[in-house]
Parts: structure tokens; sequence; C-alpha cells
């Protein structure tokens, strides 16, 4: 297939401008860029202009980044956990983890997860800032999705920031190309001896080391003066010392203020770029399908090697009257509502029907049975007459199967899909219970109707407040089948199901799952 080109700037400030060329390429900002010594991260706040590449690359660089960024999802949805938050040990696993899922998957930016020690050429560091704009671009239209782009962006900033060594991050804030040596001051050996005492106390309060040792290392210990504006988690975990308006920070902690920076810079600039993305969509129709196809490949998966939802690995024979077990046992919480609400009122509005039946379907149930089910609750124990059935419900039905119209057999939701549509409405119970259901509402239904106990309901809610609605989801799995670390990211609920019934049936082979 030939590529026609187009030539457009990715500034948020301006109007795109549109050129057309006979040359097959998209034309960039103009950037500059020398291979460096070492791992080098770029900071992503100058744009790159003038720097031509053809719609292949533009595309294969785009969905490289998005692969890196769901495996940063799903592995820290494996381990329910986040780098922030991940003891030592369990980082280790994390970068064991992303490797070896990434490995042989990236060609371009392999650089990223597997940097080397000779240096990052130039072409690296164009193919890692394009791909970064190229998503910037892809995830600003709407805010769920620059809140999904910016958070997994930090994950994967801090994983890099981290595998570089005390000297390289040093050597990272004094790089003159990058705004952010403007915002801090490295604390002088004066006033470093002058607040001594205070800051050994900011380090004692983490409980990381014995006071001994910290007092050993408090001379070979760098510390920064920054606005205390710009670490906000520190000062709520009282891990720094302040005075007079300012955070004194140690280089140990001095990743909480570059990703602070870093969230306010791309925060900010992915705002300005919504504000201009009509004039984009204008621009090359090849360009807003490419868009489009990565805010779609976000949804359902970029076919990274981590577990996911096999139609084909469901192996037990369902039937309509096995549901009510299975959706008390085995159903993910989303699924196990609808269930509910359509054993209570007897009907489910549209979308709730549209997401439960293919959740059906994938879960092995048959059309034949499906049909029951469906007639069973809508009309023998509900109000509806069979003529409606039939009329309203089972060209529906046998659509979901592949039996009607294209004859295309739909594929049930992914978790991302679920949380991606719209909200349930009056008298609608589709949706994410995660994401769509308000706190209290989430925190009573979880205590009262499905009788979880106060700590668990907790776990659940943090990560619900904090948008880590998988991780919430896999809380809510490992209790409900009493194992700890199942090492299982939930990205579908028939995936959830599937674990489920191999935890149930003693079919499953994983090795890090412990009894509670």
């Amino acid at each position: 297939m030939e590529y026609r080109s187009t030539r457009f700037s990715l500034h948020s400030s301006a109007s795109p401008s549109i050129k057309n060329s006979n040359s097959n390429s998209t034309n960039f900002s103009s950037l500059s860029l020398n291979s460096t010594s070492g791992p080098y991260i770029p900071y992503y706040d100058a744009y790159p202009e003038d720097l031509t590449i053809s719609l292949e690359l533009f595309q294969t660089l785009a969905i490289e980044r998005l692969k890196i960024l769901k495996t940063i999802e799903q592995v820290l949805a494996r381990l329910n956990t986040t780098l922030s938050t991940a003891p030592t040990n369990k980082k280790d696993e994390i970068e064991k983890l992303l490797r070896k899922e990434l490995k042989d998957k990236l060609n371009h930016l392999k650089f990223i997860i597997f940097p080397t020690f000779t240096g990052t050429s130039s072409n690296d560091l164009q193919n890692d800032i394009i791909s970064h704009y190229i998503l910037r671009l892809a995830f600003c239209p709407s805010e769920e999705e620059r809140r999904w782009f910016i958070t997994h962006e930090l994950e994967l900033f801090r994983y890099r920031f981290q595998v570089l060594t005390k000297s390289e991050q040093l050597a990272y804030l004094n790089d003159s190309t990058s705004n952010i040596k403007q915002f801090y001051e490295l604390v002088s050996d004066e006033e470093k001896r002058q607040y001594k005492d205070s800051l050994i106390a900011s380090i004692q309060i983490k409980g990381l080391a014995n006071p001994s040792t910290i007092a050993k290392s408090f001379e070979t210990t760098s510390y920064f003066r920054v606005r205390f504006q710009h670490v906000p988690d520190l000062i709520r975990k009282r891990s720094c010392f302040l005075a007079r308006g300012y955070a004194y920070v140690s280089d140990n902690d001095i990743i909480s203020f570059v990703l602070q920076h870093f969230r306010m810079n791309i925060s900010y600039q992915m705002t300005c770029s919504s504000k201009k993305y009509e004039f984009i969509q204008q621009m090359d129709t090849r360009i807003e399908s490419i868009l489009k196809m990565l805010r779609k490949k976000r949804i359902h998966g970029t076919q990274t090697a981590m577990v996911a939802f096999n139609e084909n690995e469901q192996t037990e024979t369902i039937t309509f009257e096995m549901l009510n077990g299975l959706s008390k046992r085995s159903f993910p919480l989303c699924m196990r509502y609808l269930h509910d609400q359509m054993i209570q009122q007897h009907h489910l509005k549209h979308l709730g029907r549209l997401q439960y039946r293919l959740f059906l379907k994938g879960i092995g149930l048959s059309l034949d049975e499906c049909m029951k089910f469906f007639r069973h609750e809508f009309v023998t124990n509900g109000q509806m007459n069979p003529a409606q059935f039939e009329r309203e419900h089972v060209y529906n039905i046998r659509h979901a199967y592949g039996q009607e119209g294209k004859h295309t057999s739909y594929t049930p939701y992914s978790c991302m899909k679920i949380i991606q549509d719209p909200p349930p409405g009056v008298n609608e119970h589709h949706g994410c219970p995660y994401r769509h259901w308000d706190i209290p509402t989430l925190k009573q239904r979880l205590t009262t109707t499905y009788d979880m106990n106060e700590e668990t309901v907790n776990d659940i809610i943090d990560k619900t407040k904090q948008h880590h609605y998988q991780i919430a989801c896999q809380i809510y799995f490992e209790y409900q089948h009493k194992v700890k670390n199942y090492g299982v990211g939930i990205n579908h609920p028939n995936q959830y199901f599937n674990e489920s019934r191999k935890l149930l049936t003693g079919a499953t082979t994983n090795q890090n799952a412990s009894q509670m």
C-alpha cells in the first residue's frame, strides 16, 4: 500500500497548517538531537518540528508505544500495585515481567524497556518523542482518555527514571535542555548542616532504616530545595522537611518532584491540544483513521502476551439453570449485578442486555440456552407476552450469536470497553461498578448486598478512588476465591470467569496464588 504525505505541526497553541506534498511522509516539528552517553529520558516539553516520517512509521511507532503502556497497565493490575507504592522486591518483579511480556514485541522503541550501556542514539530519541506526541494527539479529545494516557506515561517515566543510576538521575536534573532545572536548587553543604536534625527526622518518619544507618548515609545524600506545592505526595506522607515555603527533598525522593512537574506539563499541554483537535480532524482522513484506531486498540488491546479472554478456552457445558449458582461463584461484579437485576426485575434495558448477553455467549451458554433464559425471565417470570418477546428480542439474541444479519459472531465486551461505554441512566444497570457507581453506593452494596468484610471493601474503595478499576476488580476476585496474589491481571469479564472456573475446578497452574 502506498502512503501519500501530509505535513502538519503538533504544537497545541497554534492551528495546524495543512500542506500537500508528493513525498510519502508526514512532517513534524524540527528536532535537533544528539546521541547521549547513557540511557536518556526525554521530558517531552519541546515540540518536534520539521521532522519528516512516513505514515507507516507514524502508525508503527504509535502502536509500539501503546503496547508498552498497555503492558504496564496489565502488569500492575496483575500484581495489584503501582510503581509508586510497590516495595523494592516487587519493583524488580515488575521490571522482569515487563521485559518478559515485551520481549520480541518491540522494534523501534525497544530501547525504552531494554536500555543499552552504549547510549541512546539520536534516532532512538526521535522515535521516543514522536511516539509520545502521536499518542498525546490520539488521546487528547476526552478527559477519560487524557487521564489514562497521563497515568500510564507517568508510570513509564517512573520506571525509566528508577532504572537510572544515582549519578544518571542527577545528570538528568542538571540537563540544560529541560526547563525543570529552573524549579529546584541544590542545597549547599552549609545549609544541609544547618538543617541536619530536621532532614534526618524526615527520613526516619518513613521507617526505611534505623537512625544510625541514616546518620551515616546523611553526608553522601544530596538534597534539593523545591516549592512545597511541587511535592504534594511527600508532604501528605510527611516525608520531607518544610521551611519558609520550600520542601527539602533527598535524592532518593526527587522522583516525586520530577513526576509532579512532568504531570503538570503534560496535563496542561493535552488540555490545550484537545481544544485544537477539530483542526487536526480536518487535516487528513488517513491520520484521523490512525488516531481512531489507536483509541480502539487502547480499549480492545494490542495483542501482547498477557493473559486475556480466549473464546475457545471455555470447555464447560453451561445451561441456563446453572446461572444463579455461577453468578455467585464465578461472575465478576458487573455481570453478577446484571444477573441479580435480571432475576429481580425480569427485565434489562437495551445496553444491559447487550453487555450481559455477550458475556453469557462467551462463558459457553449456547444460543438455545440463552433463548430459554431470556424467555424464562421476560415471559414466564415477567409480564411480557410471548408474541412481544418473539417480536422484540428473538432476532437480537440470534443476531448476537451470528445467526442473523451479517452472520457476525460478536465478541463479549472487555473491561476497557465497559469502562468507556456511556454510564447507566435511570433504571439501567450496565457498566463497570467501580467506574460508574458512586463511592457510597459501591461501599453499601459490597458491604450489605454482597457481604464483604470492611478491610476488603476499603481496599476496593481506595483503588476505585485512584481510578484503578481493574485492580479493584482483582481484589474482589481474590476475596471471592479466598486467594492472595493470584497474579493474573483482570482485563475481561470472561477472563475473570475462566480464571474462576480454573480455580474452583482445580485446573489452575498459577504458582503465585496462595490460600487465604
